[in-house]
């Protein structure tokens, strides 16, 4: 009996992945251009216009866009699929059916991932044909850990913000959030250039986090500490605010239902 629940257990989140797969990836072209040729684009863009010391530059730019890249499949994609499904229920029939509701949101966050796997590719083969990039074995090993690792408070961030209900509203936020964020933490351009206010809030962001770490990485520099750090608070930060919006739902639905 255990083996066999084990089995249509697999078979249930087969078909999860399948389901999504399909929807998130495979038949929404809008959201793979954005998520993985806008920032393909980009690349080709600013490292053929910077010229100036291309071999490093184009080695980091690379990583910022990759970075770019993972705060629009977490912002402006997952953010807008959930709550799509939300909103068109799909949320309320797996709970109603009796499906394991954990099934979906590990599908989501398997997409998610293969998707960031696309772009280390998709830009990875993009810097070599074009720029000459040349990163070792182990540095595309460590990249491919650091994104596993960067994407957890960029997803969080898009699961949290899915619970807006409007469309049009989710729309502006996720564009408020995505394009903002960008620029202070300096994946458009060198963090630096920008005035020292600015600095101060872009270098306590996620994306500033995990780009200068992919940054180390691609220099053969040690990756610091803070960094991780940083990241482990956004991670944990959100995890918490996450939990008490989710008691606080269900108290109020408690008391909802009398």
């Amino acid at each position: 009996k255990l083996l066999l629940e084990e089995k249509k257990t697999m078979q249930k989140m087969i078909e999860q992945l399948k389901f999504d797969g399909k929807r998130l990836i495979f038949r929404n072209y809008g959201f793979v251009f954005f998520s993985l040729l806008m920032p393909t684009a980009f690349y080709i863009l600013f490292t053929q216009i910077n010229r100036v010391q291309i071999k490093t530059f184009s080695a980091e730019y690379m990583g910022s866009m990759m970075v770019y890249s993972i705060l629009i499949t977490a912002i402006m994609g997952v953010g807008n699929f959930m709550e799509r499904d939300r909103n068109q229920g799909l949320i309320t029939l797996l709970k109603i059916t009796n499906r394991n509701l954990n099934h979906y949101y590990i599908s989501i966050c398997f997409w998610s991932l293969m998707m960031n796997i696309f772009t280390i590719v998709i830009l990875g083969t993009t810097a070599i044909l074009i720029n000459h990039v040349d990163l070792s074995t182990m540095q595309w090993v460590t990249i491919l850990g650091l994104v596993w690792l960067g994407q957890i408070p960029l997803l969080l961030l898009g699961i949290a913000i899915s619970h807006v209900k409007r469309q049009e509203t989710l729309t502006i936020l996720g564009n408020l959030i995505t394009f903002p964020v960008a620029i202070l933490s300096g994946l458009w351009w060198p963090i630096q250039i920008l005035p020292r206010w600015v600095q101060n809030i872009g270098n306590k962001l996620p994306t500033y986090f995990l780009n200068d770490m992919i940054s180390s990485t691609v220099n053969n520099a040690k990756i610091n500490w803070n960094d991780v750090q940083g990241l482990g608070v956004w991670i944990v930060g959100l995890v918490a605010v996450m939990t008490v919006g989710t008691i606080i739902t269900r108290r109020k639905g408690r008391l909802a239902r009398g």
